[in-house]
């Protein structure tokens, strides 16, 4: 057996594998600490429900139903609260199984690459320069292909990553007895059913499920909500600015797929272009096919693409969203920021 140094060939699997390394153990006492603090929040809600309960058992009147409706207002914030940090903890942890998972996958590939390599040497005769210089190329080919399987592993991982941590910071406990301010995904109010009020308070208009073949236009013209009509590039782009408009009031679900019980971000494009024949990926940051275009051309069915969040140009200026747990599907403004997450640009898979 001749011996083949496959380091060199191992470097590109070993250099991957090392961006999936992490302190989990960090991660996994913060997810307990969370869960903890959850708990502890469900207890002091219970406890000042029964102790509000008590108090206005002795009171009557305006002055005990003003009691009652604070003392319930911030029962509701402790309850939101705890949900909030538990949901924190989920996050968490499935990030960081996330990360473990596509680790194992690497180091699974790199023994399997070994295993294929040492094989090809096994079958090289001693002194035979040629067939050891056709065994390196062998290896070097196979060394190529575990590379790429290896660099979409982590791909794969850095985008579901980045969708697990806009979660997290769209996910947030209410704070009562004031305006609640701007978040992700909501920006500024617009008109026209199913829109967002501004805020972080969503539109709960109904979720037209069935609407009629001409509620949003036909052809390339596209019926918008606030009652004007755009022109989109093609059918396909058109047939998805449709679709999309034909869940506002649909509940965002994280990691939904289902377009009559919620969707998240990226269920909702996806969806919507598959009404138009066209198969896109399943995340956000792995929806930037089709043609890249500049945002000074950006047309109807166009997507704007963050690495954590997707969301549809419809026209006028206009977006459809699914913005973030607790919100619903909601035409905004269009913008370019969200949340401090990077820009991945606009795209037009429709092209």
């Amino acid at each position: 057996m001749v011996y083949i140094d496959l380091t060199p060939f191992e470097q590109p699997i070993k250099t991957a594998a090392a961006k999936l390394k992490s302190d989990t153990g960090a991660a996994t006492k913060a997810a307990t600490d969370l869960t903890n603090l959850s708990k502890s929040l469900t207890t002091a809600s219970n406890q000042h429900k029964a102790d509000a309960d008590k108090l206005q058992g002795n009171w009557v009147g305006e002055k005990g139903t003003t009691f009652g409706d604070r003392a319930k207002e911030k029962t509701v914030a402790l309850d939101d609260a705890s949900t909030w940090a538990d949901k924190t903890a989920q996050s968490i942890n499935d990030a960081t199984t996330l990360i473990q998972q596509a680790e194992k996958e690497v180091q699974d590939l790199l023994r399997e690459f070994d295993g294929d390599a040492h094989a090809v040497a096994a079958g090289v005769p001693e002194k035979d320069p040629g067939a050891l210089a056709q065994a390196k190329a062998i290896i070097a080919g196979m060394a190529s292909k575990y590379a790429k399987e290896a660099a979409d592993v982590v791909n794969a991982a850095k985008g579901r990553l980045a969708e697990i941590v806009s979660n997290m910071g769209s996910t947030h406990p209410s704070s009562t007895g004031s305006d609640n301010g701007g978040s992700l995904g909501s920006r500024s109010s617009a008109s026209g059913p199913g829109a967002s009020s501004g805020g972080d308070v969503p539109s709960t208009g109904p979720v037209h499920l069935t609407p009629p073949s001409d509620q949003y236009g036909s052809g390339t013209k596209v019926k918008l909500p606030d009652g004007s009509t755009v022109e989109a590039p093609n059918e396909r782009a058109a047939i998805a600015v449709r679709a999309a408009l034909s869940r506002l009031g649909l509940p965002y679900v994280w990691g939904g797929t289902d377009p009559n019980k919620g969707m998240d971000c990226s269920g909702l494009t996806q969806w919507s272009y598959g009404q138009a024949g066209v198969h896109i990926p399943r995340t956000a940051a792995t929806q930037t096919v089709g043609q890249k275009v500049s945002l000074n051309d950006i047309q109807p069915g166009d997507l704007i693409i963050w690495s954590g969040h997707v969301a549809m140009y419809i026209g006028n200026g206009q977006m459809v969203e699914e913005p973030h747990t607790g919100s619903v599907c909601h035409v905004v403004p269009l913008r370019t920021t969200n949340a401090g997450e990077p820009l991945l640009g606009v795209f037009r898979p429709s092209a």
